[in-house]
C-alpha cells in the first residue's frame, strides 16, 4: 500500500489518458494517469486549527479535516477549492467526471491530478481529492467546498450580505445599505455585499446578513396584512 507515499507526493505512473477539462476558457490538454494507491479517510492528517464553526454532517467532517491540514496556508487552498468549482459550473463533462460515481477511480484520479497540476493546486487539495475518490465521496465535493467556504470566512472575519429590491439599486442606495448593515454586523467583520433584483418583491427590501434575514419588501406587509384582515374578529 502507497497511500504514505502518495500523500507525501511521490512519482506517478504514467498511462493512457481518460479525460479533458478547461478552466477560463483555456483546455487543460489530454490527462495521463498516475498509478493510483489505496487512499482511507484516517491517512488524511488533520493537526491544524479547527474552524471557528462546526458542522457534524459527514460533508462538514471532511471540510473540518482539510480545513485542518490546510490551516496554515488558507488563502492557497481556498482559491484552488473555489477553481475547482468554477470548473464544475463552467464544465459540464468536468462536472460529470467529478459526481458520477461509476466512473473508474484510477481515471478519475489521472484528470484530477493532471488538471491540479497544471492548475499547480496546492497539495493539501491534491490528497484530500484522492481521499475523496477512495471514500466514494466525490460527488458530495460541491458541497463540501460550499462548508469550507464557511469555515473560511468565519476565520477571515468575512460575512456575507445579501440584498435583494425590486428594482436595481444606485450606486448611492447601495452605499447606504451597505452602512446600514455594518452597523448591525459583528464589530471588526467585513460584509461581502451581492445585489439582486425581484419584480415580485414590489417595492422594500430583503436583507439576508449572514444567516440572519431582515424583510422589509412590501409583498411581505402586504401578505402580513392580508392575513390580518382575513383572521376572525373576536
Amino acid at each position: 500500500r502507497l497511500a504514505a507515499h502518495a500523500f507525501a507526493g511521490g512519482t506517478a505512473i504514467a498511462r493512457a489518458p481518460a479525460i479533458t477539462s478547461s478552466r477560463g476558457g483555456q483546455t487543460l490538454g489530454r490527462l495521463v494517469t498516475p498509478a493510483t494507491p489505496s487512499l482511507g479517510i484516517r491517512t488524511f492528517a488533520a493537526v491544524g486549527q479547527k474552524p471557528k464553526v462546526e458542522d457534524g454532517t459527514l460533508e462538514g467532517r471532511y471540510a473540518t479535516a482539510l480545513f485542518m491540514a490546510s490551516s496554515d496556508r488558507l488563502d492557497k487552498v481556498y482559491e484552488d477549492l473555489v477553481g475547482l468549482r468554477d470548473m464544475m459550473q463552467e464544465s459540464n463533462e468536468f462536472r460529470l467526471m467529478v459526481e458520477t460515481p461509476g466512473i473508474d477511480p484510477d481515471s478519475k484520479t489521472v484528470a484530477l491530478e493532471a488538471i491540479c497540476s497544471q492548475t499547480k493546486t496546492d497539495q493539501a487539495v491534491v490528497n484530500f481529492l484522492k481521499v475523496l475518490i477512495e471514500n466514494k465521496r466525490m460527488h458530495k465535493l460541491a458541497k463540501m467546498i460550499e462548508l469550507f467556504e464557511g469555515f473560511y470566512r468565519a476565520e477571515k472575519g468575512l460575512v456575507a450580505c445579501e440584498v435583494t429590491s425590486a428594482e436595481p439599486l444606485s450606486s448611492v442606495q447601495q452605499a447606504r445599505v451597505k452602512a446600514a448593515m455594518e452597523q448591525r454586523a459583528e464589530a471588526g467583520a467585513t460584509l461581502l455585499m451581492e445585489y439582486k433584483t425581484n419584480p415580485a418583491l414590489l417595492g422594500g427590501l430583503v436583507v439576508k446578513l449572514g444567516d440572519a434575514i431582515l424583510d422589509q419588501s412590501v409583498s411581505t406587509r402586504l401578505e402580513r396584512l392580508t392575513t390580518q384582515l382575513m383572521a376572525p374578529v373576536s
